[in-house]
């Protein structure tokens, strides 16, 4: 039983570890992309980092109540409007996820 128990302690500290990476990997993502689209709409200093925490603290809440995973597009795809066109954006999306995660697995 005691080897059961630590195979069981082992494997939920594997999954914790994973959804903590995964928490990090979005949130880092998305701090990313709310900068960037913070720079298309000409946002500097003060402006832009306020847009960027509202961008991201509004994107965790919903994550963490519908699970909807295209908030973050939604939200920028309406910020930004016409200047931006959906492909750019999930183009963007997937870059700046592979950035994220590449930052998290190195500690930066």
């Amino acid at each position: 039983m005691g080897l059961f128990d630590d195979r069981e302690r082992a494997y939920e500290n594997l999954h914790a570890h994973e959804q903590e990476k995964t928490f990090l990997v979005s949130s880092l993502r998305s701090r990313m992309m709310a900068a960037w689209a913070a720079d298309i709409m000409g946002k500097t200093g003060q402006e832009a980092e306020d847009y960027v925490r509202q961008v991201v603290h509004a994107e965790i809440a919903d994550r963490n109540h519908t699970q909807h995973p295209n908030t973050l597009l939604d939200r920028l795809s309406e910020d930004l409007g016409a200047a931006i066109s959906a492909a750019t954006l999930n183009q963007k999306m997937a870059l700046m996820t592979k950035e994220a995660q590449d930052r998290i697995e190195r500690g930066n």
